[in-house]
């Protein structure tokens, strides 16, 4: 019955260090998670800015789209306004 009992024992003893070896595995893989969730997380950051940036360029060309538009409805108005002149004042 000793012997049953101290084979036991070496047996739970033996499945502890199995288990505690398993365990360290799992946290060590949980860690090169955790490593590659930090680089998905840096490389998000970087497509952020660029979205940043290229907003920014959109607003820019927004600007200067809206700019354009009223320099060409006043000069197309101005020509016009001057084409009807010409023709009202010419015989």
């Amino acid at each position: 019955m000793a012997s049953l009992n101290k084979e036991l024992r070496e047996e739970m003893i033996l499945l502890r260090r199995d288990m505690d070896k398993r365990f360290e595995q799992v946290d060590k893989r949980f860690e090169q998670i955790d490593k590659r969730f930090e680089q998905v997380d840096k490389r998000l950051e970087q497509v952020d800015k660029r979205f940043e940036q290229v907003d920014k360029r959109f607003e820019i060309l927004t600007s200067r789209i809206d700019h354009f538009m009223v320099w060409s409805f006043g000069t197309t108005l101005t020509v016009g306004g001057l084409v009807i002149a010409a023709i009202k004042f010419l015989p």
